[in-house]
C-alpha cells in the first residue's frame, strides 16, 4: 500500500469514529491506540440510522429485482427452455433453465446490501478503492443481465464469453469488497462461485455443441 493510500485509509477510519468525547485529543489518542493494536480496517461500523436501513433496502431491490425479472423471463419463454433442454450438456449440468434463474435469485439477492455496506463503510465515492469496488460490482451486475438476451438469441459463443466476464468481475468485486468490509465480501462469495461455475458450464456446453469439422 502506498503512503497516500495508507493516509487515506487512516483518515477514513478516523472519520468513522462517531463516539462522543469531551476532549478531542483524548479521542484521537484512543483512535491511534486502536490502530496500534492493528484492528482491521473498517472494523468499526459508523452509526446505522433509519436512513441507512432505507438506503440498504433500496440497494437490495436492484439485484433482487434483476434476478426476479430473469426468472420470470425464462419461466415464460418455453422456446428458450426447449432450446436449452435440447443442447448437449456435460453429465453434471442441471437440465432445467429455470433452475439457473432460481440460483441467480439466491446469489444476487444479498448483493445490494453488500454494496451499501461498502459505500457506507468505505467513505462513499471520495475514495478510489470504494469507487473501484462498486465499479466492479456494477459492471458484473450489468454484464450478468446481458445473459438474458444472449440466451434468448441462442448464442453459445457469446454466452461463455459473457459469463467469463461476469465471473472475473464478480471475483474482483468480492475481493475489493472484502478489503473494505469483510461481511460485504463474504456476501459476494456465493455469486462469485456461481458465476465461475456458470462460465465453465457455458464453455463446456459450447464445446459439446460445436460442429465437428471435416479433416
Amino acid at each position: 500500500m502506498s503512503t497516500g493510500d495508507h493516509r487515506g485509509e487512516f483518515e477514513r477510519n478516523w472519520r468513522q469514529v462517531h463516539q462522543p468525547h469531551s476532549d478531542a485529543r483524548e479521542a484521537f489518542r484512543e483512535f491511534v491506540d486502536k490502530e496500534h493494536c492493528q484492528l482491521a480496517a473498517y472494523e468499526t461500523m459508523p452509526f446505522w440510522t433509519t436512513q441507512d436501513t432505507r438506503n440498504a433496502v433500496i440497494s437490495s431491490l436492484v439485484p433482487a429485482g434483476a434476478a426476479v425479472a430473469a426468472f420470470a423471463s425464462f419461466a415464460k419463454d418455453q422456446q428458450a427452455a426447449d432450446w436449452w433442454s435440447a443442447l448437449k450438456k456435460p453429465n453434471w449440468a442441471p437440465k432445467d433453465v429455470r433452475l439457473y434463474s432460481a440460483v441467480d435469485l439466491i446469489t444476487l439477492s444479498p448483493l445490494g446490501y453488500a454494496s451499501y455496506l461498502v459505500y457506507k463503510n468505505g467513505g462513499g465515492f471520495d475514495y478510489n478503492d470504494t469507487k473501484l469496488a462498486l465499479g466492479l460490482y456494477g459492471t458484473s451486475l450489468a454484464v450478468a443481465l446481458a445473459t438474458i438476451p444472449i440466451v434468448k438469441k441462442k448464442e453459445l459463443g457469446c454466452l461463455w464469453k459473457n459469463t467469463t466476464v461476469v465471473s472475473l468481475t464478480a471475483a474482483g468485486a468480492a475481493y475489493a469488497f472484502y478489503k473494505i468490509d469483510k461481511k460485504a465480501g463474504f456476501l459476494l462469495v456465493p455469486f462469485a462461485l456461481w458465476s465461475a461455475f456458470y462460465a465453465y458450464l457455458a464453455y463446456s456446453i459450447k464445446k459439446e455443441n460445436d460442429p465437428i469439422k471435416d479433416l
